[in-house]
């Protein structure tokens, strides 16, 4: 550790540790403010993130923010995208929206850019996180709703401007972020344009080990509102964000470029009439040009592969509530038309008179979702019932699904790529209002997901967690994920609050994968050990807790402790066994652990307040057990235990400008995450970041 470092580290230990002293303040500041109301009457499992303090940290990225929440983890292959899993769902399995309605549709089949990447951590101002099958009025919900809002109209009597932004500064892959926010409202319209960069380099680990991590993004927007007669609301939006220059060491390729445009435009009235209590409609476009390639790889001196891909994704959604009885009833309709298209082109550096090959990613596939829902609140005394409904007509095509080998003759081809599917989901919840202190929340869901692109479209591309080539199956069957949720509340008399929650899900025609023997297709990546197609699998179950303790928000001190674990069993799964890098049998295994779960899981945060609440100081203690609970058949490997220690304060100078800094991984320990895939060609994980000093400057005017 060099002196400046040392000094540094001293420092943020020296103000965490100061004798409690301070004057009492009734603000509470955490690095990430999880909110849950003593009101709530979702009747369902909800989480909140209030990113306010998003400009106190180094988080850059949507999927890091969220893992904040117990049992949200995420899948790691480079510096960004990091794709959540809540309570082991993951991928398509997971509802991600902007804004109640916005969907977008990344464009790597490796999942590079999932959708929470395509959104402005800086933009943000809330993220609400629903557990389980129950919320469908936002759209099919099968392990989970994520719902992301960013800026919301603000009207005033008297014409006003705001500036505020931040400049972000750190040392661990040397880099900074900044953005700028100008907004102003009047009477009658609001509008905010905002602008942002990041600019990160190579990262060291805890063992001073370069990892390729450097990235560039550019995001801007501009939005504006108009007030109608009073009690109605017009917005319309244009989100731009750009990437370029994204290593991604898990990954084959790096992201060369992404450009992505988002259009929306949103209606929103309020008691329209003695009838609607609201009226929503909202109406997007997301359109992704996806470019990566594997120049910056030492096969690109034999091949060099470029891929483009270029996915849409477009809807519309309407709803209307209204009181009916004694309960309120939200009724609506969405449409959502996604399509992907791109190819892959493959140059033979050392062989410069062979041609160059084209290989089909997705060829101008499509998939159409239409559905109509019905949610049903009913407030009582003692007991808070909701209940709704959801019925979704999904279909789909695409052009022949085809590999093309030498001279163009083809090795694999399925033209029979259309489907249809009629489903049907349903959730009921029941809060249980014991006392004043005291509730108990029961869900019960039985929510349906029809296979994404990949499952159905995806040709011969390593795009799982194992070392095999994928091929879709454009015949799977919709999964079904069976839930039931028991939830305990308790807010003692001094305000100290308990949250407990367990969960058990049982997922039937449970999409996964299996080997087809080299008559049907031969893989075609250069040290894979066959190839799988997606198939359904009879049922597989998960069960888990999540656990939370919080002292009281209005106290100079504030502790939070909260714990959460998931486990999950396919009852017969297919085993492979290898030899010299080949499958030379297949056998079945028997309660075969679900991939890709975290294990169990502890965070404990502690900060503390001075000079009426100017100094804050925090530190937070994260332990993770080892994972050993392992899926065989997807040749997945344990994980070690770790812990680490992260410190931060804060100093608000005025009203104007607030500072922030920070130690993350104080220790400078050396270790990486379950869910983080494996470097590249080798067995080695992909580490994290080693010690990170960062300091964050935040402005309003």
């Amino acid at each position: 550790m060099d002196k400046f470092s040392l000094v540094l580290l001293l420092m943020f230990l020296f103000v965490s540790v100061l004798p409690l002293t301070a004057q009492h303040d009734t603000i509470a500041l955490k690095e990430v403010e999880i909110i849950d109301f003593k009101g709530n009457i979702t009747g369902h499992p909800v989480d909140r993130i209030n990113p306010a303090t998003i400009f106190q940290t180094s988080i850059t990225d949507v999927g890091i923010l969220l893992s904040a929440i117990p049992n949200i983890s995420g899948v790691r292959k480079g510096p960004n995208g990091f794709d959540p899993v809540i309570r082991g769902f993951k991928y398509s399995q997971l509802n991600v929206l902007l804004n109640g309605a916005t969907k977008i549709e990344g464009g790597c089949p490796n999942r590079m850019d999932p959708a929470t990447t395509h959104v402005d951590i800086n933009s943000i101002t809330d993220i609400t996180v629903y557990k389980g099958p129950y919320a469908l009025k936002f759209g099919p919900s099968f392990g989970g709703i994520i719902n992301i809002s960013t800026w919301q109209p603000q009207f005033s009597n008297v014409y006003t401007t705001h500036l505020k932004g931040n400049v972000g500064l750190q040392n661990n892959g040397y880099g900074y972020n900044s953005t700028l926010n100008l907004e102003g409202s009047g009477k009658m319209f609001s509008y905010a344009i905002v602008g942002g960069t990041k600019n990160y380099g190579n990262y060291r680990d805890g063992a001073g080990r370069w990892v390729n991590a450097s990235m560039q993004q550019y995001n801007s927007s501009a939005k504006v509102a108009f007030k109608i007669g009073g009690k109605s609301v017009v917005d319309a939006r244009v989100d731009l964000s750009q990437g370029r220059n994204i290593g991604f060491p898990a990954l084959s390729m790096d992201e060369r470029q992404d450009k992505t445009n988002i259009y929306t435009i949103n209606y929103k009235g309020t008691n329209v009439s003695k009838i609607f209590k609201l009226v929503k409609i909202n109406g997007w476009m997301s359109v992704v040009n996806h470019t990566m390639d594997n120049k910056n790889r030492p096969i690109s001196d034999t091949v060099v592969a470029v891929s483009v891909i270029e996915a849409h994704d477009a809807g519309v959604r309407g709803s209307v509530k209204f009181n009916m009885k004694q309960g309120t009833l939200e009724s609506g309709l969405d449409y959502e038309h996604i399509y992907k298209d791109g190819k892959r082109t493959k140059s033979m550096i050392k062989q410069p008179g062979l041609p160059v090959k084209n290989e089909s990613i997705w060829s101008n596939a499509v998939i159409d979702n239409m559905g109509i829902y019905g949610e049903y609140l009913l407030e009582r005394k003692a007991i808070n019932w909701i209940v709704s409904g959801r019925v979704d007509f999904n279909s789909a095509n695409s052009n022949p699904m085809e590999r093309l080998g030498i001279n163009d003759l083809p090795f694999y081809f399925e033209d029979s790529t259309s489907s249809k599917y009629l489903n049907f989901s349903f959730s009921a919840g029941l809060t249980w209002k014991l006392n004043v202190n005291n509730r108990i929340i029961f869900s019960l869901g039985h929510g349906v997901r029809s296979p994404d692109m990949t499952e159905r479209f995806i040709v011969l591309l390593p795009v799982g967690y194992d070392r095999y080539d994928y091929l879709g199956n454009p015949g799977l069957k919709p999964e079904a994920n069976n839930e039931l949720d028991v939830e305990f509340k308790h807010y003692s008399k001094s305000n100290w609050y308990f949250d407990g929650n367990i969960f058990l899900s049982y997922v039937t025609h449970f999409i996964g994968s299996k080997r087809v023997p080299s008559s049907i297709a031969r893989p075609q990546t250069k040290g894979v050990l066959g190839v799988k197609q997606f198939v359904n699998f009879p049922a597989v179950w998960l069960t888990g807790f999540e656990a939370s303790l919080e002292s009281p928000a209005e106290k100079q001190w504030h502790l939070s402790i909260n714990a959460a674990y998931t486990y999950g069993v396919n009852p017969t799964a297919p085993g492979y066994k290898i030899e010299n890098g080949q499958v030379v049998d297949e056998y079945v295994i028997k309660n075969d652990p679900l991939p890709e779960i975290s294990p169990f899981e502890t965070n404990v945060s502690f900060q503390y307040k001075f000079f009426n609440g100017k100094l804050v100081s925090m530190v937070n203690w994260r332990w993770v057990a080892a994972q050993k609970a392992i899926s065989v058949s997807y040749g997945e490997q344990t994980s070690k235990s770790f812990q680490v220690i992260n410190i931060k304060i804060n100093y608000k100078f005025s009203s104007n400008l607030t500072v922030w800094g920070g130690v993350n991984n104080v220790f400078n320990k050396t270790y990486f995450e379950h869910l983080n895939r494996n470097i590249i060609g080798s067995s080695a994980p992909l580490y994290e970041p080693g010690r990170n000093y960062f300091v964050n400057f935040i402005f309003n005017f």
